[in-house]
Parts: C-alpha cells; sequence; structure tokens
C-alpha cells in the first residue's frame, strides 16, 4: 500500500455538523507529505487511528514473482544490486483490517489470480482509479459497485503470458452504467465487429482514451462520439478506416496526441491537413516517437501549432529544419523537449535549443555533455534532465568528466531538478563532487544510473547519496525503475 495524497480531491466542506478531531486531523493529513505522515502515525494509537485511512487511498494486489536471475559477477556492486532487486513473498492486511478499512480504498491495481480479492471486493464502493489484468467476475462486480465514483479504468493483458488479449465484449455495458467514467486505458484488448456502438457510447463521456496494442474490428457509427476527448494515444493498435477519417479528425479539443503505429507510419498528410484547417489549436501535447517523419514534415507540423509546450520525438529524423522552427516560433513556451535516438539532432542543434529555449522544464538528448554546461545552467527551471551519448557498445560507454571543476559547478542554478538520467554514460566523479550534489541539488528526487565509473565503487555512491538526500530513489537503469514501480 502506499499513501497518495491528492489535496485537490480532499476539499473541506462546511457543514452544519460538528467535527470530531479524526475528521479534522484526517482532512489535514492529505496535505502532508510521506515522510511527515509516518511520524504522525507513531505517535500514538489515537493518533495512528485517526490518520490509518490515509494508508488505504492506494492498494495495490500482486502476484508473488519469482526472485529475478541476474549473471554472477566478481563485482561487490552487481551483488549488492542483485540482493537489492530480490523480490519475498508479499504479506497483506488481516481480514478484520481490511473490512475495517476497505471503505477508504480510491486506487486499487489488482494483477494476477488472487483469491485474497474475492474477500476484498465486497467492501469496495468509493472506487475513482481500478487497473486490472484479465476481466473477470471480481472485475465486473467492482464495476457494478463503483458505477457513480469510477473515474479511471485501465485494462491490460496479462504481462506474463506473451501475446496475452482480452476480449472486452462484456465490459461495455457496464461502462455505460459508470456515470463518472472519463479516463479509460485498453492494454492487448479486442474489441469484435459487433460492439463498435456501445464503444462509441462510453467514448462520449471520456476526456482520455488510450488504445495500445489492441484491436478494433469496428469503429464507432457516429462521428461525434469523441467531441469531449482531450487526450488520445493510439500506440500499435489496428483501427480499421474504411475510408473514414483518423480519430484525430473527430477530436475537435484535442489537447494532447500520442501515436506509434506498428508500421511506424503516421498519415502525415491528412495529419497536416487537420492541422491547416486550424483544428489543432488547442493541441498543447505531442508525441511521435518512432513515426519515422522526416525532419520537414516536423517542422511544419511544430509550426502549424501554436500552443505546443510539450514534444517528443524519439526515434525520428528531427534535425536541422525543425530545430530552426522550434527555436524561431516556439522558444517561448516550449516546456519538455525529448529527443533520443534522432541522428539528425547533434552537438551544434542541441546547443541551439538550450541557448534560446529557456522555459525547458524536460530535456533529454543523447548528445547533451560537458560542452552543453554554461548553457545548461540558464535553465533554472530544470526539472528532468538526461545526460549521456548512446554509442558502439564495443567502443566502451560515454565518458563524461562531470566534476565541479570541470564544468559541474556551473549547474548549481538547478535548483529545481527532480529526475537525473545519466545511464547511458560513466560519469567520473570524486567524493567532493558527491557532496556538492548533496549541498546543491537538494529537490532531486530519482537518479537513474551510476555516479561512478568503477563497478566496486558505484553502488556506494549511489547509496551515499540517497542517505544524504531525502527520499532520493536510485536505479542502474531505466528497466530496474520500472521493475520497482511495478513491484510498487
Amino acid at each position: 500500500m502506499d499513501a497518495h495524497h491528492h489535496p485537490q480531491q480532499h476539499v473541506f466542506i462546511p457543514s452544519d455538523e460538528p467535527l470530531d478531531h479524526r475528521a479534522v486531523a484526517l482532512h489535514f493529513s492529505w496535505f502532508l507529505d510521506k515522510n511527515t505522515l509516518l511520524a504522525c502515525l507513531r505517535v500514538s494509537r489515537s493518533w495512528f487511528a485517526a490518520l490509518e485511512p490515509c494508508l488505504w487511498h492506494s492498494f495495490t494486489l500482486l502476484r508473488d514473482l519469482p526472485s529475478p536471475t541476474l549473471p554472477q559477477q566478481p563485482f561487490q556492486g552487481v551483488q549488492r544490486q542483485q540482493e537489492r532487486t530480490t523480490l519475498h513473498p508479499r504479506r497483506y492486511p488481516t481480514p478484520g483490517s481490511i473490512q475495517r478499512n476497505a471503505r477508504h480504498i480510491a486506487r486499487l491495481r489488482y494483477f494476477g489470480e488472487l483469491p485474497f480479492l474475492k474477500a476484498l471486493v465486497p467492501h469496495l464502493n468509493q472506487l475513482r482509479y481500478l487497473e486490472v489484468t484479465r476481466y473477470t467476475e471480481e472485475v465486473k462486480q467492482l464495476l457494478q459497485q463503483n458505477a457513480t465514483t469510477l473515474h479511471t479504468l485501465i485494462l491490460k493483458g496479462d504481462p506474463l503470458i506473451p501475446g496475452d488479449t482480452i476480449l472486452v465484449d462484456r465490459i461495455w455495458h457496464h461502462l455505460l452504467d459508470c456515470s463518472a467514467l472519463r479516463v479509460v486505458e485498453l492494454n492487448s484488448a479486442i474489441v469484435s465487429d459487433y460492439e463498435g456502438t456501445k464503444f462509441g457510447k462510453v467514448c462520449h463521456k471520456l476526456t482520455s482514451l488510450s488504445l495500445i496494442d489492441s484491436k478494433f474490428l469496428e469503429r464507432p457509427k457516429s462521428d461525434d462520439e469523441f467531441l469531449h476527448l482531450h487526450t488520445l494515444v493510439l500506440e500499435r493498435s489496428y483501427l480499421p478506416t474504411e475510408d473514414q477519417p483518423p480519430l484525430f479528425e473527430l477530436c475537435p479539443v484535442l489537447e494532447n496526441f500520442t501515436w506509434r503505429s506498428r508500421s511506424g507510419k503516421l498519415s502525415i498528410f491528412k495529419f497536416l491537413i487537420f492541422l491547416n484547417a486550424g483544428r489543432g489549436e488547442a493541441l498543447s501535447g505531442l508525441d511521435l516517437s518512432g513515426s519515422q517523419i522526416v525532419d520537414s514534415d516536423l517542422a511544419s507540423i511544430i509550426r502549424l501549432l501554436p500552443g505546443l509546450t510539450r514534444l517528443r520525438a524519439c526515434n525520428s529524423l528531427f534535425g536541422p529544419e525543425a530545430t530552426r522552427v522550434v527555436v524561431e516560433v516556439r522558444q517561448h513556451q516550449i516546456q519538455e523537449l525529448v529527443l533520443l535516438e534522432c541522428p539528425g539532432f547533434g552537438p551544434m542543434e542541441a546547443q541551439i535549443v538550450l541557448t534560446a529555449c529557456s522555459r525547458l522544464q524536460v530535456f533529454s538528448a543523447p548528445v547533451v555533455n560537458a560542452m552543453h554546461m554554461a548553457e545548461l545552467a540558464v535553465l533554472t527551471n530544470l526539472r528532468v534532465l538526461r545526460l549521456g551519448e548512446v554509442t558502439d557498445m564495443e567502443e566502451g560507454p560515454f565518458l563524461l568528466d562531470l566534476k565541479v571543476h570541470s564544468g559541474l559547478g556551473l549547474l548549481s542554478t538547478l535548483g529545481r531538478l527532480e529526475v537525473l538520467d545519466c545511464e547511458k554514460l560513466k560519469p567520473v566523479m570524486e567524493f567532493s563532487d558527491l557532496q556538492w550534489v548533496v549541498r546543491t541539488w537538494r529537490s532531486l528526487k530519482t537518479l537513474v544510473g551510476s555516479v561512478h565509473p568503477n563497478f566496486e565503487q558505484r553502488d556506494l555512491s549511489n547509496e551515499f547519496l540517497a542517505s544524504q538526500l531525502p527520499g532520493l530513489e536510485t536505479y542502474l537503469t531505466q528497466a530496474e525503475r520500472s521493475l520497482a514501480l511495478a513491484a510498487r
């Protein structure tokens, strides 16, 4: 269980009825950070009883997984990392504790076939978020019990079964009764050719729709079913065309659009027509990673999006022309730019972008290295930074002299930095440089990669940073980070 605090969802409502001290304490607890909340829980039994519902806001049920088998290495650091990623059998609360606190659960993540869920389901009637693998009788019961509160539904195939898909025809009838439903994500799902109408009626009330590795044999009959969609994610999903317009043309208020196709190709001609007609004015977030769009088309798209603030174009041909348009037209509004595996985006283009786009909060590109320290220092709003260069593994990883006297000291202005990803390089740092990081980047929350090139020292260095910065999480790879997030 995790303590998730969402102050905007716990607004104090005046009432004629008096509130006891527990209700007041619970209201204020939603505004506490995790460490402060845990300290309050240890004050006394009465404090624990009053604040315990906060611990039940989010509940995750996971099947027990076998410990991952990693190759044995002679280095102490790798052995420590292997011990750190070992998964132990999961322990869940007692039935009595569940019956007493299940009514406080607002977020449920359920993966695998677990008898434990059957004892939990009858007590869940305030769910706002539900994430499951498989559509079972328990899930059906949950949809019926939470028809007036459920806001988000994520339905996935079983990740432990390769190629697993879900036939979701039975679900639409129950989703039509969910009056508060606004966000749906279908992963590895199949919609048959006689359920398109019901699917369209569900979409009519959604603000966010994500279709990932899914197959739809029939599209909704009406073009008015997507009028309220603000976010549309299409990743490797099959949608019948039948000479019908693409889905993004049916979303007049679209703000965030993600496209990743199996063939790697997007209908650029139709997309540009859509933008030229002025129907993309509300679009502020665009992710075209893996779409194999050429530099000139990317430049045209960026020019036609007046509200663009977030752009992801990994594994594309983003190059000098698109860089020029970003700098000339969008330099004062672009806040997120992620350009990994873009061969046309070199050190010169990176320097131009870093110099002109002063409002960047997220920047990730393979060519960011020591020569860009002065430009990075100006980005005082930067929160996520990925350093390093992807090189041929036979030549060895990229080495970066990340020392205070070699340029690191210039980055003392990045006081808001929360995520540093240096997985693709091996920084050369001394203990004094680590001390500088501890003193300067107090807001750092996640470190991906090693801050020391030596296998025997990298875990010691990461553990030192984690011990000095409260709440800092360290991972050697993005894969390890994803595993840790899934285990939660």
